[in-house]
Parts: C-alpha cells; sequence; structure tokens
C-alpha cells in the first residue's frame, strides 16, 4: 500500500510540474535542435534508438549515416509490407501504431480520457457548430503513440477532406501519468481536427499535440502548426477534391503524441478492442454498418 501511494504521488508530481514550464518555448527549442544537421546528430538518434528500443529492421532507411537531421530519423518510414491493410469493404482500420487508452460509445456528447475523466464534443472541437451533431451516439478511439512508434497517421477509412480546425493551446505532455491527473487535457492542448465524410459515414481524426511536438504536417498542406498559435483556424475543403483512399498516409507528428478517431452512429467497434492493447496501422478497429 505504501509503495502504490509513493507510485501515485510520483506520476502526479510528473503530471503537475507541466503546469510550470513553458510548453512553447520547449517545443521551439527542439524544433530547432531535431531539424539541424550537426555533429551530435548520430549520437541523438543512436542514443533514441537504444533508450526506446526502436526497431530499425522495420524502417526503410536501416543506417543511422542515412538521416540527415533527428526529425527525418523521427519521421522515417517504413518498408511496404510492414503494415497490412485489413481490405475488407466496410472495415475501418487503426490509423497508426500505438496503444490504445480508451474507446467506446459517444454518451451525452462526451468521449472518456480516462475512467473518471470526460471531454464534451464541442470541447474537443473548439465549439464548431457545423459539426456540433455528428457524432451524436457515435464511437472514438484514443491511441497514444509512444516515442518507440512510426508516428506517421493514416486515414481509417476512405473519405474527402471535409474541413481542419487548427486549435492552439497548451503542450501537456499526453504520456499515462498527465492523462490519469491533468483534466480535460485532449481538450486544452492544441491540435489539429480533420472532418472527412463518404456515403457511408462522417468520421475525424484529431491530432493531438504534446510538449515537445514541434508541429504536425498534413499531405494537402504541409506544416499546419507553428510555434505560437493565438487563434483558431478553421479551413473549408468542401470545393476543393482532397479524398483519400483507407489506409493511405494522412500527416505527421514530428514528436510523439496522440490520435483520436470520431465516428458516427454508422461505424460499429470491434468486439476486440480492448484499453491497453497495442495496433498497429491498418488493423481492422470497425465496420460501417449502413
Amino acid at each position: 500500500m505504501i509503495q502504490k501511494n509513493i507510485h501515485n504521488i510520483l506520476e502526479a508530481l510528473k503530471a503537475y510540474w507541466l503546469f510550470i514550464i513553458p510548453h512553447h518555448l520547449f517545443s521551439r527549442f527542439t524544433y530547432i535542435i531535431t531539424r539541424t544537421s550537426h555533429p551530435l546528430t548520430g549520437y541523438l538518434i543512436r542514443t533514441y534508438i537504444n533508450l526506446f528500443k526502436v526497431n530499425m529492421n522495420e524502417c526503410e532507411k536501416k543506417s543511422i549515416d542515412e538521416y540527415n537531421t533527428f526529425c527525418d530519423f523521427f519521421t522515417r518510414k517504413l518498408k511496404p509490407g510492414i503494415h497490412k491493410i485489413n481490405d475488407e469493404e466496410n472495415s475501418i482500420v487503426s490509423s497508426c501504431d500505438g496503444k490504445i487508452l480508451e474507446y467506446g460509445k459517444i454518451k451525452n456528447n462526451t468521449i472518456l480520457q480516462i475512467k473518471g475523466k470526460d471531454i464534451t464534443i464541442d470541447e474537443l472541437l473548439d465549439n464548431d457548430k457545423s459539426i456540433q451533431d455528428t457524432y451524436k451516439d457515435g464511437s472514438f478511439v484514443t491511441i497514444y503513440l509512444s516515442p518507440k512508434d512510426y508516428h506517421r497517421v493514416h486515414i481509417p477509412y476512405s473519405g474527402k477532406l471535409v474541413r481542419t480546425i487548427h486549435v492552439p493551446g497548451r503542450l501537456f505532455s499526453v504520456a499515462l501519468h498527465a492523462v490519469k491527473y491533468i483534466k480535460k487535457l485532449y481538450s486544452r492542448n492544441e491540435r489539429l481536427v480533420c472532418n472527412f465524410k463518404n456515403k457511408d459515414m462522417n468520421f475525424s481524426v484529431i491530432f493531438v499535440a504534446a510538449i515537445n511536438v514541434s508541429s504536425i504536417e498534413v499531405i494537402w498542406k504541409g506544416e499546419v502548426s507553428p510555434p505560437l498559435p493565438k487563434k483558431t483556424i478553421t479551413t473549408n475543403y468542401e470545393k476543393k477534391k482532397v479524398s483519400i483512399e483507407k489506409g493511405n498516409e494522412l500527416g505527421m507528428f514530428k514528436s510523439g503524441s496522440t490520435v483520436i478517431l470520431l465516428l458516427d452512429k454508422k461505424a460499429k467497434l470491434d468486439s476486440t478492442l480492448k484499453r491497453g492493447k497495442y495496433i498497429r496501422v491498418g488493423s481492422k478497429i470497425g465496420e460501417t454498418t449502413s
């Protein structure tokens, strides 16, 4: 019991010290260091690989010398065939490699951050009235990308991009200790909401930024997260032809973070999903029922 209490205290301290540090200043420093080729680049990459047990055998570029900067390594591509995209017609697949933190039905317009802590859909989508009721009675899946994981994000179902919402905010860590103790963490952090639709359903892929996430990048626009965003930026893509096939790449984090998938009520989550389960891009997480 004493050990458990000490553990909980240490976890809380790890979370609460984040309130006093300058998130964006730290992340700006990371931005510069990770994009610069310097004598320590190889050492940083090698240390990172050893510390987090990165599987270099899966990478297109196996040699450290093939990466000019740390960012090149962090956003590394994997070999063709590593990710197998479920090809069932109505299947919905994982957008990323990572651990399922939470999943389930959207009840009373809220999702579960972690047991005992809820976030409303309105808060998460920055009160965007155009999609306010889209996810009523829908489903959600929250996936945490750890430091060792592949950090490119893929689309869970074929769809046309409708709008994006870039919401400024803090950059709290999204590791489990922070998620456990910081209320409404995902709606307080900077995030990029990407809304899609097709004949089967509406869905959103939400990139949640975190400490040292020095930018988020998407394939239709490039880098979308300046270091000091001050206002919400909403972009309408209804009249543009940005359509992406299931399993294809959407973008990337240029440091670790979390992805939240919102699915409307036409989606049914797979019975094999479990909290703490590690999943990979292309693994089936549900299906459309229409």
